[in-house]
């Protein structure tokens, strides 16, 4: 499997799970629970070891000060074919975003993160009632089921056929709504017409798709998680949350 190059933007930084041990925290109120990186990290772990569900790969991007962790997990469930689980994440310790989990799959040929669009297993705030630890285990079991529906959406999109007026309108359609820098309208062009892997050759929805997702990768993971969410709506992965 291919590994993918995360690209970090000027206020963010690529890390390792041990130098998330590092990051100070900033001091609990009585209405305001942080909760520090490295604690969320493991305790998604514990939970998902807890349903047999092992973590193949993590990537983790913080900001500059600390305060935003994005991050992605592959693991151990089986998908689509050439496909595998995948769980993005982001959490804010200075208060300006939720606890927020989606569900995902990792596209191995050409290494791309597919989100469900409207699906997150988990969007709390940093309150002083939080429990992690309980959280956590009903967003993992969330997760599980959503992502066996998540797998027959994709299924759904390979078996779409595409026009090619059909998918430069879509192309198009995507770009107008600003979903994604213009700037990568040309990748995203070349990659559906001249695609690069053969698996993608198929004129379909699910091709298209990869299209967009292999142009985002030139995308800080800070934003890319919340445009491939997006780009997910946009094509019907909007399996709803329990």
């Amino acid at each position: 499997m291919s590994q993918a190059v995360l690209s970090a933007h000027k206020d963010t930084t690529l890390v390792s799970r041990d130098q998330l041990r590092n990051i100070p925290m900033p001091v609990a109120t009585e209405t305001f629970k942080p909760v520090p990186h490295i604690e969320l990290v493991e305790t998604m772990e514990l939970a998902l070891s807890k349903r047999n569900i092992t973590i193949e790969r993590e990537q983790y991007a913080i900001r500059a000060d600390g305060s935003r962790l994005f991050g992605t997990f592959d693991l151990s469930l089986n998908g689509v074919p050439d496909t595998c689980a995948a769980m993005g994440f982001r959490q804010a310790n200075d208060r300006s975003m939720a606890l927020q989990i989606v569900a995902g799959l990792r596209v191995f040929v050409c290494d791309n993160l597919a989100l469900n669009g409207d699906f997150v297993a988990m969007d709390r705030r940093h309150t002083s009632g939080l429990n992690l630890v309980q959280e956590l285990n009903l967003a993992v079991a969330k997760f599980e089921e959503h992502y066996a529906n998540l797998k027959i959406e994709v299924n759904n999109l390979q078996a779409r056929e595409l026009g090619d007026l059909e998918a430069k309108a879509m192309i198009h359609d995507i770009f107008v709504k600003k979903i994604l820098p213009v700037r990568l309208f040309n990748d995203v062009s070349h990659e559906y017409f001249e695609p690069r892997h053969l698996e993608f050759q198929p004129r379909n929805a699910w091709s298209l798709h990869n299209a967009f997702t292999e142009a985002m990768k030139s995308m800080p993971l800070t934003t890319r998680l919340i445009s491939t969410q997006q780009i997910g709506r946009e094509f019907g992965l909007v399996v709803q949350a329990a």
